[in-house]
Formats: structure tokens, sequence, C-alpha cells
């Protein structure tokens, strides 16, 4: 039988560190092998110390399509306009995010303790998504710019492997010499827009990463990554990146530190581009974010999206099996 759900306090560091704006995190489970409240605690502080595993900041930035295009303060709602338009630039504006926390425990040992744990982070992401485009032109200036506000709901999942590791044997207290719990893979983030059983709901498919030394192609980004093999990246080197959605007329774009990047479309539903990663420290994130053309293109239509965002190491770095 399992037992049922209870909600411990998460430690005011994974609070601190998950809780962001709107409402505080729920913490669901465990199920599986007999868990106890230290072990989700021990756990939420083991997440608290790797952020960079947990959070990947790429598709809550608030930056535009073209690089260079700000979101303009001064732009006013487009009222009245028809409902074929043509976007100048788009961005997102997030100003809720609700978190969930899923536990899961197997593997147990001789003595009934879970060995394994999965971790499934859930976020509730509400806001408007924004579209530039020109209006009419007024007698006294040459252009006039308006934006179209489009109500954002997205759901975004990550799940996060952490295994009970045993600790070195010290001449110190037993009590520091107990197995403490690591992380010991990650997935990539999904996050597709609300409702999900929306018509011609945007979809990607696979997503081919491609250098010079490297050639994967990723079907689910839900899958886990073992840390030592998360996607390496030679500073300034050429990465290019195949999509594949189910439709020909999506609009792709590159989800990165700077700003957004939109893909070619070969008009066969797939979309290239070539990005160069920047030097960075540690674990960083990429995404590609599928848009319907609708959501673009017509002002009534919905909001309809899906990203796919991924962990990736600048080399010569190398993680460790276990972190922290």
């Amino acid at each position: 039988m399992k037992p049922k759900p209870r909600k411990p306090m998460l430690p005011i560091l994974l609070i601190g560190l998950l809780a962001g704006c709107g409402k505080g995190p729920q913490v669901l489970g465990p199920s599986g092998p007999s868990a106890t409240d230290q072990d989700q605690a021990e756990i939420s502080s083991t997440m608290g110390t790797v952020p960079e595993l947990v959070e990947d900041g790429a598709f809550e930035r608030e930056e535009a399509l073209a690089s260079g295009l700000s979101a303009p303060e001064s732009a006013g709602p487009a009222d009245g306009t028809s409902a074929a338009i043509e976007p100048l630039g788009f961005w997102r504006r997030i100003t809720s995010v609700e978190r969930r926390f899923e536990f899961e425990f197997r593997d147990e040992d001789p003595a009934g303790r879970p060995q394994t744990a999965i971790v499934t982070i859930h976020k509730q992401l509400r806001g408007t998504f924004n579209i530039l485009v020109e209006g009419p032109k007024s007698s006294t200036e040459d252009v006039s710019r308006l934006v179209i506000h489009k109500r954002l709901a997205d759901h975004s999942v990550r799940r996060i492997l952490l295994k009970r590791v045993p600790a070195l044997e010290r001449q110190v207290e037993p009590e520091f010499n107990r197995p403490r719990w690591r992380v010991a893979a990650t997935s990539g983030v999904q996050v597709t827009s609300l409702p999900r059983d929306l018509k011609d709901h945007a979809e990607i498919v696979s997503l081919r990463v491609k250098t010079a030394d490297l050639d994967v192609v990723i079907t689910d980004p839900l899958a886990f990554i073992r840390l030592r093999q998360i996607l390496q990246f030679q500073h300034e080197e050429k990465v290019e990146l195949t999509v594949t959605t189910k439709r020909a007329d999506d609009v792709v774009v590159l989800l990165r530190a700077g700003g957004r990047l939109r893909f070619t479309n070969n008009g066969d539903n797939t979309y290239t581009g070539v990005w160069t990663p920047a030097a960075l420290r540690g674990v960083a994130h990429f995404g590609v974010n599928a848009l319907s053309h609708d959501t673009l293109y017509d002002d009534e239509a919905p909001y309809n999206s899906q990203a796919w965002i991924l962990p990736y190491v600048i080399r010569p770095c190398e993680l460790a099996e276990y972190m922290p």
C-alpha cells in the first residue's frame, strides 16, 4: 500500500530559490518505498545547492525576438486592428509562477529505505504574450507602433534524479557519515501552452544538435541526462540546430541569453538555425520554441506554443557523477 501524501515544509533555501513570484510551491508525495519527511527535506536542500540543474532561466526572460529590440513601455494596446497582422517583434511578460513538486521514491534497500528519488517540477506560468506591430500613421509622426497583448498560460515540466550516496568515512561525528542525497541526472524542460487540447497545438517532434564532433537527435526533452552526458560545446564553435515540428508554417526561435533568434523555415516541417554558445561557467541552458503561425500573424488567435530547453556546458568543464 502506498503511503498517504504528506506535505512537509520545504527548507528555506529551496523556497528562496524556487518560490519566485506568485504562490509558494506545493509539495506532493512521497510515493513508492517508505520515505521520511527527512528524506524530502534533505532532497529539497540538495536541489537548493545546485540551482543550475533546477532552474533554466531561458524561457521566462523578457527578451524580444530581434536583437536590440526591447519591449516598448510607451506603446499602447492595439484596439480595432484587423485579424491579419505583420509582427515587428514579440516578447513574453510573466506575471505569475506557481510551482508544484512531486516526489517519487524507488529502489528499496534491505532496511526499507529508498535509494533513488525522482522529483518532478511543475510550473504554471501566466502573463501576456506581446506582439509589436505597425499601426496607422498620424499627421505628426511617420510611424505608429502598437502592441497586441494575448493571454499567456504555460505549463513547464522538469525532472530531477537523485541517488542516496554513502558518505566518505571520516573521523567526524557519525551523523555526518550517513548517506546523503545527491543529484545524479536532470532532464530538459518542456513548456507547453494551455489548454493543451487546443486544435492544432504547436508541437516539437525532434531537435537535432550538430557540431564538428557531435551529432545527436533529441526526441524526448524529459528523458534523464546523466551529469557527465550533458551536452558539451566548445567556446565560439558553430552549433547547427534543426527543429522538426508537425506543421510547415510554424515560427521557430532560439531561446538564449541575449535575445531570440528566428530559425529558417525549410518548408518541410523542419527549421534550422546556427548558434554560437557564449563562454559560461558551469551548467547553462538553451532552448527552441515553436509558435503557431496564427499566434503571431492573427490578432484574434490564441497564444499557441511549445518549447524545449536543454542544459549544456562549455569545455573543458566536466561535471562530477553526482552533485553537489
